[in-house]
């Protein structure tokens, strides 16, 4: 027996044989390791809803070109959302390596978390690794849906009666043309609410009825109307933002109805009363006080709100002195 060449040759063979075991690695490895998929997502807060921009990438071997992967599973959390790419659902139309495709997800604005977890299957060559990839995304705060800011100033409407004629000069005296037009006086101011708020009273009088309330289509906050008749009947309104509501009452000679206003506006809670008397319209009336004229609305109401004239006064006054002295008045 050769001796000195023995351990060489066990060298040699060790060596030979791990070179052998290497490779074997290399080739059936390798696809294990290059089929696989990644997920990312990120947020944006929109109009209280969680919008999640996810991003998919499907990674192939390279031992082919043009290879393709479709999708075994596609898993969405929380539940009942979804994704806008029809790419991105099972079985859906083939993607192409390596080439990111993006989807949308929208997530309610409570939610803490989003998670998106799907599985790719290979066409070319047919690979299916059976892992599952997954993306979450945290949301540390609440989505909010941001408040649209409150008008300062009513823009649009005018802040006193000064676009209403002094004298009855300009208005026509037939009631074919106009038959709710004041005569008796109408320089009176009409029923109205204070220019720090953006709301508009309601007034309207016909031969056998009396309706008071307030447009509050363009104000924020609510208005609380509370009504008391000569008769001693009481009504409460709640007239909400962006509603215009009213309450009518049946009325004779001699009957009046006293109006409270309250309303909160900026922090400071605003009160304002005033009787307001029936006066049956100059024209348009039979004898026994039914007819069709028109009922006296808006701001031609001056002339038969003379009893209003309190509430600007009082409601003037307390929005004058509130908004200077930042005190709170209530009745």
């Amino acid at each position: 027996m050769n001796v000195s060449k023995s351990p060489l040759r066990r060298v040699s063979a060790l060596a030979a044989g791990s070179l052998i075991g290497l490779a074997g690695v290399a080739v059936f490895a390798t696809p294990a390791f290059a089929h696989h998929s990644t997920v990312a997502g990120k947020t944006e807060c929109v109009e209280g809803n969680w919008v999640v921009e996810w991003t998919v990438n499907a990674i192939g071997d390279g031992r082919s070109p043009n290879q393709t992967a479709t999708f075994t599973t596609v898993d969405l959390l929380p539940a009942k959302t979804s994704l806008d790419n029809a790419k991105l659902v099972v079985n859906g139309a083939p993607v192409p390596a390596g080439v990111p495709i993006t989807a949308k997800q929208i997530v309610p604005g409570d939610a803490k978390e989003a998670s998106l977890s799907l599985v790719a299957k290979w066409d070319n060559p047919s690979y299916f690794d059976g892992k599952v990839a997954t993306g979450k995304v945290s949301f540390a705060e609440e989505c909010k849906k941001t408040p649209s800011e409150e008008p300062s100033t009513p823009t649009d409407e005018p802040s006193t009666p000064t676009d209403e004629p002094s004298t009855p000069a300009d208005e026509p005296s037939t009631p074919a043309e106009n038959p709710s037009a004041p005569t008796e006086n109408p320089s009176a101011p009409p029923l109205e609410i204070p220019e720090e708020v953006p709301a508009e009273p309601i007034l309207e009088e016909t031969c056998d009825t009396i309706s008071v309330g307030v447009d509050n289509t363009k104000n924020t906050t609510p208005f609380t109307i509370q009504y008391e008749t000569s008769k001693g009947e009481k009504r409460t309104l709640v007239v909400k933002p962006g509603e215009a509501k009213s309450e009518k009452f049946s009325a004779t000679e001699g009957f009046s109805v006293k109006v409270t206003y309250t309303v909160e506006w900026k922090g400071v809670t605003y009160t304002s009363t005033a009787e307001v008397p029936w006066q049956k319209p100059a024209e348009g009336c039979d004898d026994d006080g039914q007819g069709g004229g028109l009922p006296v609305t808006g701001a031609a109401a001056g002339g038969v709100a003379a009893g209003a004239a309190g509430l600007l006064a009082i409601g003037g006054a307390l929005f004058f002195v509130a908004r200077r002295r930042k005190v709170k008045f209530t009745a």
